[in-house]
């Protein structure tokens, strides 16, 4: 298979990765993680000058790796230990970097400029870094990490859980130790052993190996309201019933009880996995100094061989309720619910002595097991089983989906049961859960190991890229495979659903012929269900630097052959005679179609003429009809009013009609004639007052000459006569 089927992203070709393939660890003999991604930005650890590259992966792909260079990210302090993982916080703000023998946690620069890249695009950047707790791993030298988590609710992003050999999970905030959480026995080295540095509980299996952290849950400090104190125990149906109610309470009291009197604080359930299977409950919030813990929890239905004899990973998919995911190193999957037990049980554990444990308030019922391959099936029973630690990474775009990481390659889990089960816990009505036994689907994307020798090329990086989404690989070889990912498998769920719903409403005939019988099911769903394999054809990818043995060629050949041709070849011969099958049925309906169309022709024809005709007569027989229904109605009149033994009051009912008739005529007429005699009148009137508007008066000079001395003479006398009567009036008194 070529470099770029494998490679679409081409970052063996880019610097960075020459860099990282350059100065790759001594140790590569187990799965690490050296790669990381938050948003845009991925990032690598270089192992040779112990700093972080990190690159803008979006904008690399747009405009080319050449184009848009890697940044060197060096810590402020050394690290002692051997950098295995790197993990990005919640937000992005922190890189934790860890190892066997330490953790480091970095804080990332600012971004700006028009790429984004920090600090504007600066080669080498000095960063802020400090190392938790070196005193207490260099003080004791049998102490390792063995997991650690960013807590996805942490207000400043900046808490960090360490899960560390000695069964302890410490809490750190920045670089400040806040907690310390007991979460196993304390192992008590066995003097009277052959192996001295072999504790008690690693013995027994009873070291906890791997935690994950579960959606929150409120606690009442009285204790009447609790998360997991309503879900039944006796089945899985009544458990899910619970948590359908469960979910309805949570979204009411969340809308409309926010002012409640009981003093609530949120706690997380942080789910704690022990190599010997069981699975321990640590109430604890971010600010709990002594947390509750609770286990081992009852698993059911029982088994027995048990689960997870060699446990060594678990993941939690924050579902409805809680799915866990439990994984052992022979490569078997058990998928679970969490579920909260009816009554708290009491859990008693000798190893435990030396611990509080309380009631556990939860259960765990597994639904089914997926059985991983790790390395290409042998046909030889004898050979031995290849076991290795798996690592589990969930999907962020795809809560279905799930990655399993190891040193035989990359697997892709898709758990077909979540869909239907947030779908019944939504619901309403009360329906069957039956679709819950839909079995999962597992897929070998990559396979580093195909022969039975101790050679291996193992994971040494893994991330989920996002928008697109696409996955990286770097494995041991150096070699770097980036492939894109399918699209999301709910959305044909969700198509297909909506098919089925729309078949459903569609009225159904009763009569089908055979033919209709034969063509009624899907021949896409068909083929699929016959190209469907039973063995997946990971991408194979082996260290180079290593030559294998001829034998072992040989078998990786035959096998390969023998894959195609039963997988392959054979279901492709099984599709072709199914499709020459289908095509002759299809060839025999559309000739039956054509002679039935041409017929309809013929008939569809004769219809039409007729339906002309009838039409062209219906015309005629209406116009006649409506003549002789008036000629009907006027005899009936005529015949009424002449017959013989007509009453007096008809007769004088009609006279008094006709009489009326002749009066409204009459009226009509005087009607007519009063509205021309008022027009005639409104005509001679306007014309009088356009006529009136237009005349004037005009005096001769000589009369107009007269009028105003007559008036100046009256007004002389007037005034004449005032003083007068003014002259009496003084004279008088008055």
């Amino acid at each position: 298979m070529s470099t770029t089927s494998t490679d679409t992203l081409k970052l063996n070709q880019t610097a960075m990765f020459a860099k990282i393939r350059a100065g790759l660890p001594v140790e590569r003999q187990h799965t690490q993680n050296l790669l990381e991604c938050k948003d845009d930005m991925l990032y690598a650890w270089d192992s040779e000058e112990n700093c972080l590259l990190a690159v803008n992966w979006r904008l690399a792909a747009l405009e080319g790796f050449d184009v848009v260079k890697y940044q060197n990210l060096v810590p402020s302090v050394p690290q002692s230990f051997q950098v295995e993982r790197v993990l990005a916080s919640t937000e992005g703000s922190l890189i934790a970097l860890a190892g066997a023998r330490g953790v480091t946690v970095l804080e990332l620069p600012r971004r700006w400029g028009k790429d984004g890249l920090f600090m504007e695009g600066k080669e080498k950047i000095t960063c802020r870094a400090f190392n938790l707790d070196a005193l207490v791993f260099s003080n004791n030298p049998h102490l390792e990490l063995r997991q650690l988590r960013w807590h996805p609710f942490s207000p400043t992003d900046s808490h960090l859980l360490v899960l560390l050999s000695d069964n302890t999970i410490r809490v750190y905030d920045n670089s400040t130790l806040r907690h310390v959480w007991q979460v196993g026995p304390v192992p008590i080295k066995s003097d009277n052993s052959l192996n001295s540095s072999l504790s008690t509980a690693l013995m027994l299996g009873e070291v906890a190996v791997d935690f994950d952290i579960a959606p929150a849950v409120a606690h009442k400090e009285d204790g009447a309201m609790n998360y997991n104190s309503t879900i039944t125990n006796n089945s899985t149906k009544e458990s899910l019933n619970n948590s359908r109610n469960l979910s309805k309470t949570l979204n009411e009291s969340a809308t409309g009880k926010e002012n409640s009197q009981n003093s609530e604080r949120i706690e997380w359930p942080i789910v704690v996995l022990r190599e010997s299977g069981n699975i321990y409950i640590l109430m604890a919030g971010l600010d709990c100094h002594k947390p509750r813990l609770q286990g081992p929890l009852t698993i059911t239905p029982q088994s027995s061989d048990n689960y997870g004899l060699d446990s060594c990973a678990i993941l939690v998919i924050p579902s409805l309720p809680p799915t866990l995911i439990i994984a052992e190193s022979n490569g078997n999957l058990h998928h679970a619910l969490l579920l909260g037990a009816e009554e708290a049980e009491e859990s008693f554990n000798e190893v435990d002595v030396s611990l509080i444990i309380y009631p556990s308030e939860y259960t765990v019922h597994v639904l089914e097991t997926v059985m991983l391959e790790l390395g290409l099936p042998k046909d030889d029973p004898k050979s031995k089983t290849y076991n290795c630690p798996i690592y589990l990474k969930s999907d962020y775009i795809n809560e279905m989906r799930y990655f399993a990481y190891h040193n035989a390659g990359l697997h892709a889990i898709t758990v077909n049961f979540i869909s239907e089960l947030q779908r019944f816990v939504e619901s309403d009505v009360d329906s069957d859960i039956s679709p819950l036994s839909i079995a999962s689907h597992a897929e070998y994307i990559v396979c580093t190991k195909i022969d039975p020798s101790e050679r291996i090329n193992a994971v040494l990086g893994f991330v989920l890229l996002q928008m697109p989404s696409g996955v990286v690989l770097l494995l041991g070889s150096g070699e770097v495979i980036s492939l894109k990912l399918i699209i999301d498998p709910k959305i044909l769920v969700e198509s297909v659903k909506i098919k089925e719903e729309t078949d459903r409403s569609l009225p159904k005939l009763n009569a089908k012929s055979e033919l209709d019988r034969m063509l009624e099911p899907s021949f896409v769903d068909h083929v699929k269900s016959m190209l469907k394999r039973d063995v997946t054809q990971p991408i194979l990818s082996v260290d180079k630097t290593s030559t294998p043995k001829p034998q072992d060629c040989y078998e990786l050949l035959t096998q390969a052959i023998e894959v195609l041709r039963t997988q392959y070849l054979k279901r492709h011969e099984q599709v072709r005679a199914e499709i020459n099958k289908r095509v002759n049925t299809i060839k025999l309906r559309k000739e039956q179609q054509e002679r039935e169309i041409a017929d309809l022709e013929k008939e569809r024809e004769n219809i039409r003429e007729t339906a002309h005709r009838l039409a062209e007569r219906f015309e005629e027989i209406s116009d006649q009809q409506e003549i002789i229904t008036k000629k009907c109605q006027h005899l009936v009149r005529q015949a009424h009013t002449r017959l013989p033994t007509n009453p007096i009051a008809d007769r004088e009912f009609a006279q008094e009609v006709e009489r009326i008739n002749k009066e409204t005529k009459a009226l009509t007429n005087c009607i007519q004639k009063a509205r021309d005699t008022i027009n005639k009148q409104t005509y001679h009137i306007s014309k009088y007052n356009q006529t009136a508007k237009k005349k004037t008066f005009h005096l001769p000079e000589r009369q107009e000459k007269n009028i105003k001395e007559i008036l100046m003479q009256v007004a002389a006398e007037v005034d004449s006569q005032i003083r007068d009567v003014k002259q009496i009036n003084q004279q008088l008194g008055i």
